[in-house]
């Protein structure tokens, strides 16, 4: 997925305004941070739904806020650009990487539920 994101972010690539390194590198870095906060719903549980009980952890809502909100500062403020190679990015490349690392999630949950389905089948046909 970062991967992808990065080839689209480059020269010649899928996104318009694309074309310099630090802005793919950002693009890549940002998809890769929300990744692992997508991926953080997903480790709650390798059998249920990351949407079930979705807002039951308020300290995980807030470290979650904060990762967002260190992130876009990594993105935005000129000192954390020259120290971490990063660009500002619009609005749209936000939604662009939010969407490409929510697969992650989309993925875990397509498992989760291909896993039920076969265990429920497994004991029906058992009996």
């Amino acid at each position: 997925v970062t991967l992808a994101v990065l080839d689209m972010s480059l020269a010649g690539g899928l996104l318009p305004g694309s074309g310099t390194m630090r802005y793919a590198q950002t693009m890549a870095f940002t998809t890769l941070v929300f990744c692992q906060l997508f991926n953080v719903f997903n480790a709650r549980s390798d059998d249920i739904s990351a949407f079930h009980q979705l807002f039951t952890n308020k300290w995980l809502w807030g470290a979650i806020a904060l990762s967002i909100l260190l992130q876009v500062a990594v993105v935005y403020v000129p000192l954390l650009n020259q120290g971490f190679g990063t660009a500002p990015i619009g609005w749209l490349d936000w939604l662009i990487c939010a969407g490409m690392a929510s697969i992650v999630l989309w993925m875990d949950e397509i498992k989760k539920v291909v896993l039920r389905t076969l265990e429920w089948r497994a004991a029906h046909n058992a009996a």
